[in-house]
């Protein structure tokens, strides 16, 4: 598959489909060495279907050897030799040694091999096929060009590939097609797809400076990405290979103060640094002439410019490591840019070197203060070769495995962590691998080995380091969370009560909030705590809240709780905003979108959504990627969004049978409310009975009990005592939790299961808080059917049309219409969000409302309209009843609005 190309392909794809029209033609690829010529005649020919192929592909042994690519041209067409004109076929069984005579006109040499490709034309399409033309003999390549010029009305289209030189084709006035590297995008995807791993843009983009998006320069670079990913800033892309071949050549020809002086300025950031470190070495520019002679570099009165980029990889590649480091060393002494020192000093150190280690760590954190973490990841993990004391290589370590996590490279943090505990040998520094294992785990791995290490971890931070066992303790929550895991939840609210006399007052917040939603997972005495925690975020802008405490931020949206949500829905903004690091960006999202789902905001949230799936699948994070799914089904099970089925089953796919439990509960308690909002409560109510057995077996939120569903399932079934037993239970829930979302629908499962539904809805909806607005509006909807049923058509308006607006608002569809439907069944029209309720009116309408808002009188619009003031009062009702207003005021509102 190739990546990019667009406009080539579409070019090759023009040729082709011309030439099925008899309107034939030739296309010169022309490009250097692993450019992707090949590759595009690969993707031609698999792309061509219902076409003959006939493939040369031009060798070096054979360029001395007469028509030897001819022969590849001719050898599946022999059997239609016979039906040439018989000098043609003469020639060309002489030129192919196919029998005895003397040397060929090479005229009718080139009539034949026209003649036999258009006699094969005449069965079905030819697309001839030339790879490496530069490398033809001489004979083949006129032959060809002979035929390229002569297939205008034919069935036959030629596609060349070819060097920039070494060919007669290039100057032969052919169509030409010049083959350009990839873009920084397509370096990034190439990368991506051969590493399997995601590759951050600043290090791509330093692949492709280096390789001028040579795809097979890339690819090569893709063989050794950890080689790669292990070099500082300062150190060259090593770029090896059939890429850099030539260039390598010309470098390893030039004289060797020549090729030295070369090595400087290719490793320098410009003409001043390089100057400066050339004089260090008793070096200059001047001594590079040769090189400008080989056609490597190009020099001016401003310094040196590289003819391309692997030009300047090669004179790095055939260098010694001793001269490498010399240059290195050279420009560390003479460049003012810290970073850039410090670097350089890496890449010059020979053996362990304390110092240097001190230089580097430090422009890791510069690094990774600036967003930079897989450059952060290398420095620390350089920082740490070059240490002398294993505690500290081991803490440097760990630091490089949590900057790599935050790139979104799970399998190089790992390996990181790995490389701390084999020079590990003090406990509290085991412990803080098993926290930091614990994350990776919780990201890419398992969740119940999350929990595990996490609490073996705990053993050890909690009198040691209280201040890392508070962050320990809520990487246990998440995955305790994730894991419908109670017990493991209570042990980590006792842990936290004990370790917040031991913390500083800004940890000890941290440890309150944790520990608080671990204590009342479903009820709403974490609320001051959180707030006091949120109201932090605004003194420290630099700050990342989501980078540990994500999972616990989710509790906001179960407990919906007034005022908290805005907050976090803003600081989620300016974190996408500043920059949010890819390799937490989904679990960041999935809180954030289901914060927006709680704020009302559901447009928003379906976004952050699937900004956070994009996230998860290229980190390739399966644990957040089924939790992000199963938020986004449920949400769109809301909606009615056709795809709401395939991301439940998605997300069931990835929970397994108990690797992430609470994505299994969302997944299905979606399907439920899936095929409820489509008006199949039988299979509804069998969702739902799943969604039951699963919170039954784990410790999850009350907040996740599916019983005022099953409620609704169990009377659209007319299985009254059932659906009054299910009311009953839930009630007796809700109070042992104390509150919580689930109160407002135990309310209306309750009413609904009453003697007198209607006083109870409307009692229940004089009770709630009505943040919920979805909850809110089955509220009404219910009650509005309730009085409907009850004959009171006029009360159930007003609740059906409050149902309708609060669905429509939302864009919760399936539900929109069953609201309009009630309202409409009461002899009123329903009036939905975005539907223009003036085209409703008539044009008598619409002139009479727009008098009236206008502040005319009933008799002064009765004379502008030449009517009567009755016939001005009749149109006004309907205006009235049309816009769902009941005064002039509110009528001016209603028209300026639209």
């Amino acid at each position: 598959m190739l990546i990019g190309r667009d406009a080539e392909r579409q070019t090759l794809a023009r040729l082709v489909g011309a030439a099925r029209l008899s309107r034939g033609g030739a296309l010169l690829l022309v490009g250097e060495a692993g450019i992707g010529k090949s590759a595009l005649l690969g993707e031609l020919a698999a792309a061509s279907g219902g076409l003959r192929m006939l493939w040369v592909h031009g060798c070096a042994p054979e360029q001395g050897v007469a028509f030897s690519g001819l022969e590849q041209l001719v050898r599946p067409l022999r059997g239609l030799l016979d039906g040439l004109p018989a000098p043609q076929a003469e020639a060309l069984a002489t030129a192919l040694a196919l029998s005895c005579g003397p040397a060929p006109d090479r005229l009718a040499v080139h009539a034949g091999v026209l003649s036999l490709l258009t006699t094969a034309a005449a069965e079905e399409p030819v697309l001839v096929l030339v790879d490496d033309a530069h490398l033809l003999d001489q004979t083949s390549a006129a032959a060809l060009l002979f035929v390229a010029r002569r297939v205008a009305a034919e069935r036959v289209a030629v596609a060349i590939a070819s060097r920039p030189s070494g060919s007669v084709l290039l100057d032969a006035g052919l169509p030409r097609l010049t083959v350009p590297g990839l873009g920084p995008a397509e370096v990034r995807a190439l990368l991506t797809t051969h590493t399997g791993q995601p590759v951050p843009t600043a290090l791509a983009a330093r692949v492709h400076a280096a390789t001028a998006g040579n795809p097979l320069a890339v690819v090569t670079l893709a063989r050794s990405w950890e080689t790669v990913e292990a070099q500082t800033p300062a150190a060259p892309i090593s770029v090896r290979g059939a890429a850099i071949t030539g260039y390598a050549n010309r470098a390893l020809a030039l004289p060797p103060r020549a090729r030295h002086s070369l090595l400087v300025a290719a490793l320098a950031s410009d003409s001043g640094e390089a100057t400066a470190a050339l004089e260090r070495l008793g070096l200059s520019l001047a001594e590079a002439d040769a090189a400008e002679t080989a056609g490597l570099v190009t020099l001016c009165p401003g310094g040196v410019t590289f003819q391309h980029p692997l030009a300047r990889a090669a004179v790095c590649v055939v260098a010694s490591a001793g001269q490498r480091r010399e240059a290195h060393r050279a420009i560390a002494a003479v460049t003012s840019d810290p970073d850039r020192r410090a670097w350089h000093r890496a890449e010059g150190a020979v053996g362990l070197d304390d110092e240097v280690a001190d230089d580097v760590a430090q422009a890791a954190r510069r690094a990774s203060d600036a967003g930079a973490h897989a450059v952060a990841a290398t420095g620390y993990a350089r920082a740490a070769a070059l240490s002398t004391a294993g505690g500290v290589q081991a803490r440097r370590l760990l630091a490089a495995s949590e900057a790599a996590a935050l790139a979104g490279q799970g399998d190089r943090a790992a390996a990181l962590v790995e490389r701390a505990a084999a020079v590990s040998h003090e406990p509290a520094d085991q412990a803080r691998i098993d926290a930091a294992q614990a994350v990776l785990e919780q990201r890419w791995g398992s969740l119940a080995c999350s929990r595990t290490l996490a609490e073996r971890a705990l053993g050890i931070l909690a009198t040691t380091d209280p201040s890392a066992a508070v962050t320990t303790s809520a990487d246990l929550l998440g995955a305790a969370l994730a894991l419908g895991d109670g017990a493991a939840a209570d042990r980590t609210a006792v842990l936290l009560e004990w370790l917040e006399p031991h913390c500083s007052p800004e940890v000890a917040v941290r440890a309150r909030m944790v520990g608080a939603v671990a204590r009342e997972r479903a009820g709403p005495g974490a609320q001051p705590v959180l707030r006091e925690w949120l109201a932090g975020w605004a003194e420290d802008g630099r700050s990342d809240p989501f980078r540990r405490q994500e999972r616990v931020l989710g509790t906001l949206v179960v407990q919906d709780w007034s005022g908290l949500t805005a907050p976090v829905l803003d600081r989620a903004a300016w974190l996408r905003e500043e920059g949010l690091a890819l390799g937490w960006a989904a679990p960041v999202l999935l809180q954030v979108a289901r914060c927006a789902v709680a704020a009302n905001r559901w447009p928003e949230a379906a976004e952050h959504y699937r900004a956070g799936i994009e996230a998860a699948r290229a980190c390739r994070q399966e644990n957040d990627l089924a939790l992000l799914s199963a938020g986004l089904a449920g949400l769109e099970a809301r909606t009615g969004a056709g795809t709401c089925r395939g991301h439940a089953e998605e997300a069931l796919r990835l929970a397994g049978a108990d690797r992430v439990p609470l994505a299994q509960v969302w997944a299905r308690a979606a399907l439920g409310d899936l095929e409820l909002g489509a008006g199949r409560a039988d299979q509804a109510l069998r969702h739902y009975r799943a969604v039951a057995d699963l919170v039954a077996a784990g410790h999850f939120s009350v907040d996740l009990d599916p019983g005022p569903e099953i409620v609704d399932c169990l009377l659209r079934l007319s299985r009254a005592a059932e659906a009054a037993a299910e009311a009953r239970r839930c009630r007796d829930a809700a109070e042992r939790a104390g509150g919580g979302r689930l109160s407002a629908r135990v309310a209306r499962a309750g009413a609904l299961t009453s003697a007198s539904p209607a006083v109870e809805l409307a009692r229940a909806l004089a009770e709630g808080d009505g943040e919920d607005r979805f909850e809110d509006s089955r509220t009404h909807l219910a009650l509005g059917q309730a009085l409907r049923r009850g004959r009171q058509r006029v009360a159930a308006r007003k609740a059906l049309r409050a149902a309708l607006a609060g669905f429509d608002a939302l864009g919760a569809h399936p539900w929109t219409e069953r609201a309009a439907a009630e309202l409409e069944a009461t002899g009123a029209h329903a009036h939905r969000r975005g539907e223009g309720t003036i085209d409703l009116l008539t044009p008598q309408e619409l002139q009479v409302a727009r008098l009236l808002a206008a502040g005319r009188t009933t008799r002064q619009a009765a004379a502008a309209l030449f009517l009567s003031p009755k016939t001005i009062e009749y149109h006004l009702r309907h205006v009235y009843t049309k816009l769902d207003v009941h005064d002039r005021s509110a009528l001016t509102a209603a028209l300026r609005e639209q």
